[in-house]
């Protein structure tokens, strides 16, 4: 039950976080997968030697954005970027893909946070049956390195499964044109054309989706060190009645461990958003990163880190508290339920 509540809990909270904070997602995909047009034409001579890259790298920005003039739209900075949306496309277009988004997003949080807590709560049995074998300290924890080995598990499975719903809406996302051009229908059959009947193709992005399962688990060994570095109590350690922490130490906790996670990983997940854009002709996360150290310098395999911060801050920080909160709710839920089951069947065996 611990572990269906885990997911069921950690889906729903990371699925509210995200709706939250959705045109901040959506405006950080769309500066974080844009290229400068200057380097379109030079960028050819960086692959030399490999005509069919030459061609992917000379085609990457020929997609970018543009407006109605047929001029290339330049996104300064999320801000600006959801303003000009806003414009562009009326209110309900910074929410586009956003159902396919919040789906997958709540299909991986869902698979990451049961696989975690059922490796996590097996891993655990089997060290404190050896810690008492060995005759050590009842009071079992987990390294670093084991934290981030259950947290790759996880995230690995949990990605195998949720890919090709992750790549309809980053294509969502950064699709020009109307609405019927973004529908689910439509990417869908972008995507299955793009690539000549090949399903895989909507697995594009699979390996370095699987690298940065590393984000994850970073974030959730941060938190679980950060958790007992700053709140380490008797009750916290043996989950005793005190061990439940307020809705403010889990939004701190949250915080900080995704700002631990997005500086390590940021140029894994522009590589991954760039993949997976409108129009991409980049055929692996190599190739993205490369072309951008090359042609817009080392800074840029960081560029839309603020947004990145500001949505992965909100979403892990809203995603611990609600998290939390909806644990404490449903355990009360059924208790309460436990309480109103068990008086209505002494009262049945009475009569």
């Amino acid at each position: 039950m611990a572990t269906l509540e885990a997911a069921v809990t950690g889906a729903v909270a990371s699925s509210l976080a995200n709706v939250a904070v959705y045109p901040l997602d959506l405006a950080k995909t769309l500066v974080q997968t844009q290229l400068k047009e200057n380097h379109i034409a030079k960028s050819s001579g960086n692959f030399k030697g490999d005509a069919q890259n030459d061609s992917t790298v000379e085609n990457a920005s020929a997609t970018d954005r543009v407006d109605g003039a047929g001029k290339q739209v330049r996104y300064e900075n999320s801000l600006s970027c959801i303003v000009k949306i806003f414009k562009e496309r009326g209110f309900f277009g910074l929410y586009r893909g956003m159902s396919t988004s919040i789906l997958a997003n709540f299909i991986q949080s869902f698979c990451y946070f049961f696989w975690y807590t059922f490796v996590r709560r097996y891993y655990f049995n089997l060290k404190s049956l050896r810690a008492q074998k060995l005759g050590l300290s009842a009071r079992t924890r987990f390294s670093t390195i084991e934290e981030l080995g259950l947290g790759v598990v996880a995230a690995a499975t949990s990605q195998l499964f949720t890919m090709p719903i992750s790549t309809i809406a980053t294509r969502q996302q950064t699709t020009d044109g109307g609405h019927e051009s973004a529908t689910l229908k439509s990417v869908i059959k972008q995507i299955y054309h793009e690539h000549k009947g090949d399903v895989t193709g909507f697995w594009k992005g699979l390996k370095v989706s699987l690298v940065l399962c590393i984000n994850p688990s970073i974030t959730y060994a941060s938190y679980q060190k950060l958790r007992i570095f700053l709140f380490e109590t008797e009750e916290l350690i043996g989950g005793g009645k005190g061990s439940e922490l307020t809705a403010g130490q889990n939004f701190l906790l949250g915080v900080l461990s995704k700002i631990i996670s997005t500086l390590i990983t940021q140029p894994l997940i522009i590589s991954k958003a760039s993949l997976q854009r409108s129009g991409s002709q980049f055929r692996s996360f190599q190739q993205v990163i490369r072309y951008l150290y090359l042609n817009e310098g080392l800074l840029a395999l960081w560029k839309g880190v603020r947004p990145q911060l500001a949505k992965g801050i909100l979403v892990q920080g809203l995603l611990f508290m609600f998290k939390g909160e909806l644990t404490k709710l449903l355990r009360r839920t059924l208790f309460l339920y436990s309480n109103v089951f068990l008086n209505v069947r002494r009262r049945f065996v009475a009569i």
